[in-house]
């Protein structure tokens, strides 16, 4: 029931209802996650912006992504761009195609595990920070947020983990959300296997194997975790000296944004 379905995006959810600490679970209809709003009709428009009533929209994406796709702009909804990666804003962009691809423009595919690992450089952590900051601001304002990049996976997903682990969500349940984008992942697997069939120059099993590890894998997020406990101490290290969340700040996101 989280799932939004919609007629020209996937793998939108709310996540509300995701069990937390003290047998409460995440108020619903406050923070979204999900994928590019670049090819939004007037219906799925009326049902994000009137029915669900998102009022900020926070895109993670690089600044070349969000040229090419821009995100709508909706009367009274505030669009934040926070990206994650991004030469000029960041002072940082990920750019390590895997050995045997090519690079077509700005595209090229990576190493998931590198990826994930990276996601937890200093750099980007700062870029977290802000994410979080202002998408718990808008939370606790009770104007709903949506935050995505691309597809809704990778940096949408790690910045969805942060936010439930705040709220008190166990692995085990962050993890099972994660793992929903792998249904609308399904549904694009041809598109996503042809284009690293063009990244591989044809060689069709090498492009099997890595549509295959761009999936939404539990490993992720272990290898994300890893990253932080390796960089920062811990989790709740990294929540606390890096994201800056105090004690006081994560009671009262509990007390307000969980039920």
């Amino acid at each position: 029931m989280r799932t939004i379905s919609l007629e020209t995006i996937k793998n939108v959810r709310d996540l509300g209802e995701i069990p937390v600490a003290g047998g409460r679970m995440v108020k619903s209809g406050l923070l979204f996650r999900g994928s590019t709003l670049f090819d939004l009709n007037d219906a799925d428009t009326a049902k994000l912006f009137g029915e669900l009533g998102i009022r900020c929209v926070i895109d993670l994406r690089v600044g070349y992504e969000r040229a090419a796709k821009p995100d709508p702009v909706v009367s009274g909804v505030e669009n934040l761009f926070i990206p994650y990666y991004d030469n000029e804003l960041v002072g940082y962009e990920y750019f390590k195609p895997l050995p045997g691809t090519i690079t077509i423009g700005n595209d090229f595919a990576c190493n998931p595990d590198d990826f994930y690992y990276d996601l937890a450089n200093p750099l980007t952590a700062k870029q977290m920070k802000k994410a979080l900051h202002a998408a718990f601001d808008h939370a606790l304002a009770h104007k709903p947020v949506y935050l995505h990049c691309s597809n809704g996976k990778d940096r949408a997903g790690v910045t969805s983990l942060l936010i439930l682990e705040i709220l008190g969500a166990a692995p085990e349940d962050i993890t099972a959300d994660y793992l929903l984008t792998n249904a609308s992942r399904q549904e694009n697997i041809e598109a996503t296997y042809q284009r690293f069939l063009r990244l591989c120059q044809g060689n069709k099993e090498f492009a099997r194997r890595i549509t295959d590890s761009h999936r939404a894998r539990p490993k992720n997020l272990e290898i994300f975790r890893r990253s932080i406990a390796e960089r920062y101490g811990s989790m709740e290290q990294f929540i606390r000296d890096v994201l800056d969340f105090s004690d006081e700040n994560i009671a009262q996101l509990r007390s307000v944004l969980t039920k």
